[in-house]
């Protein structure tokens, strides 16, 4: 929250259909069905519901935000960071017998 608002733009407009933007952005579907729960004295309904996959968090056990783009801007983005290449460490292995350093033959 910034200034007593949500800073994720929450809640979000309703929407009949899920489409894209015109920045390229996908607009996820959320009607009003006039469903909604009440959290102290905030009602909360569709407008202010996450959009998430079930399955992926459940079987990697994870945190994990899916979105389609369709631009090649964010795509490039994407990579960037995808073939900044992996963590490395050095790992040496030793064959040892009492203690003491053994020969491979």
């Amino acid at each position: 929250m910034k200034n007593g608002k949500c800073s994720k733009k929450f809640p979000k407009k309703y929407q009949d259909a899920a489409n894209v933007d015109e920045s390229g952005f996908d607009v996820y579907k959320r009607p009003n069905n006039g469903r909604f729960i009440e959290k102290g004295s905030t009602r909360l309904d569709n407008s202010w519901v996450v959009p998430y996959n079930m399955f992926l968090p459940k079987k990697y056990q994870a945190h994990i935000k899916i979105e389609w783009c369709n631009k090649g801007l964010f795509i490039k983005y994407l990579f960037k960071y995808v073939t900044k290449g992996l963590d490395r460490g050095k790992v040496y292995i030793s064959r040892v017998r009492n203690g003491e350093p053994a020969s491979y033959d």
